[in-house]
């Protein structure tokens, strides 16, 4: 069998296949249909933009961490066709570069072959959904072309590695982009429990936290709002949050029952990430790549990151070590927190603090292969990673918006910057003491300061340092 003959194969088998693939994805095996994340209300608007005749909204490209929710999205998306007269074509990307051996471009043309029209003459819109899309290494190319043929064409594309997406010239100009993030607690409920959540205390939660005058005004608006957060608790066994905490952030782990099985499957995820998306960035020799999964692993387990120890431990030169940080944030695996400084130079002297992107990575770590650092520091840690991914998700590009820490010696987890206010952010298990914060708050010069903690069950104000202490079961409902 020639190679067209096998993609013109492959193409019909796809789309006679895609309804069954994607009722797997929109319903549960009791045939109801799964909870939409936030994000798919923002990504339908877009191809309702294009059915109302907008064109300017007619190629999607959907980016974020490996395991985020990105293919499911995709097809409950995709699931909106039965209202819509149109040609449908999904594609996984790296079956067409690796299973056939071909190619966007090529696929597509063969398509124009099968519906007997080519893309600048088309009868009725066509709606091209493509997944993994970096695996193709021409993709933008490709796509862009596609793009530009016609304005009865929408795409709604999917990139695990955000470098390979947002460094590619062709489609920058072109295609409107969403990110996907893991699940916050809120969404995790909807999934799991089938629970909705209060979309309006989510909101005014953020604003009080954030955007109020000192700490006693978060202290009294947070009041305002206990008996709408008790209410989110009612019947919600602490068991939700323990999941959650361990891998519920990442949507793909919430139908396993098995912890094993659940972490064999982050370790799995992370695996591809390393060995598909990190390697296809090409800037890591294949011998930096095999020591990433041990690099995590010690840094999962240290109470400080520093590079020089690192390149010592693994007998490698400190700048490799960077490269191989610098990858793992472009794979959005790791979070770089930088440290808090007047001027750029003080920054670029002092070392940054890395997180994981979900706390589950670093759970799986822990379950798995065991810790050393004792269970107090050990739980902090995935705490500081949960607070520490909520407050990524509120800057990440805003460009007014910044998160930094506080490097000096006991100095805050963390300094949220919004203009030029700043809120000083400690988070722990069972915080006691307003120490760190006020001393941080004293050097940044910040609104008021904060400390989010596990064990504390009611709001406390510090009206004469200008801080309050908020149960962490508060902050994750924003």
């Amino acid at each position: 069998m020639n190679n067209k003959l096998k993609i013109k194969e492959y193409i019909n088998d796809q789309i006679a296949q895609t309804d069954f693939r994607a009722k797997a994805y929109v319903f549960d095996g009791n045939n109801n249909e799964r909870p939409k994340r936030d994000i798919f209300n923002r990504i339908e608007s877009h191809l309702n933009n294009f059915l109302n005749g907008k064109k300017a909204y007619r190629w999607i490209t959907l980016t974020g961490l490996r395991g985020a929710g990105k293919t499911t999205l995709m097809y409950q998306l995709y699931h909106l066709k039965k209202e819509i007269d149109g040609y449908f074509l999904v594609l996984s990307v790296d079956e067409i570069t690796e299973t056939l051996g071909s190619s966007i471009d090529e696929v597509i043309s063969i398509f124009e072959e099968i519906i007997g029209r080519p893309i600048t003459n088309l009868d009725k819109p066509l709606f091209l959904f493509l997944d993994e899309v970096q695996y193709d290494k021409k993709w933008g190319t490709s796509l862009k072309s596609v793009y530009d043929r016609s304005q009865d064409v929408f795409i709604f594309s999917t990139g695990s590695a955000a470098a390979l997406i947002n460094s590619n010239p062709d489609v920058a100009r072109r295609t409107i982009y969403e990110k996907i993030y893991p699940l916050s607690f809120t969404e995790f409920i909807k999934i799991k429990e089938g629970r909705f959540a209060n979309n309006d205390l989510s909101t005014n939660l953020k604003e009080s936290i954030f955007f109020s005058k000192n700490a006693k005004e978060v202290y009294l608006k947070l009041l305002n709002y206990k008996k709408d957060i008790d209410n989110c608790y009612l019947g919600l066994s602490r068991l939700n949050f323990e999941n959650y905490l361990n891998y519920g952030s990442l949507p793909f782990m919430i139908a396993l029952d098995n912890e094993a099985l659940v972490y064999d499957q982050i370790n799995k995820s992370l695996d591809r990430v390393i060995n598909k998306d990190i390697s296809g960035m090409q800037s890591l020799s294949s011998d930096s790549i095999s020591r990433i999964p041990a690099i995590l692993y010690a840094i999962a387990d240290m109470d400080s990151l520093n590079f020089t120890k690192l390149a010592d431990k693994f007998s490698i030169y400190r700048y490799k070590i960077s490269e191989i940080f610098i990858a793992l944030e472009k794979a959005e695996v790791l979070h770089r927190i930088y440290p808090y400084a007047s001027h750029f130079n003080q920054v670029t002297k002092k070392p940054s603090k890395y997180l994981f992107s979900s706390p589950a990575f670093r759970s799986m770590y822990y379950k798995t292969i065991g810790n050393t650092i004792s269970e107090q520091n050990s739980r902090g840690k995935l705490l500081e990673d949960l607070v520490g991914m909520y407050l990524y998700k509120l800057c990440d590009k805003q460009p007014l918006k910044s998160l930094n820490y506080d490097s000096g010696e006991g100095g805050a987890d963390f300094i949220f910057s919004s203009g030029s206010d700043k809120i000083v952010i400690e988070v722990g298990v069972n915080k006691k003491e307003y120490r760190q914060v006020i001393k941080t708050a004293n050097k940044v010069k910040s609104k008021y300061s904060i400390i989010i903690s596990e064990q504390q069950d009611e709001l406390e104000l510090n009206e004469k340092d200008n801080a309050l202490k908020i149960p962490l079961s508060y902050f994750i409902l924003i």
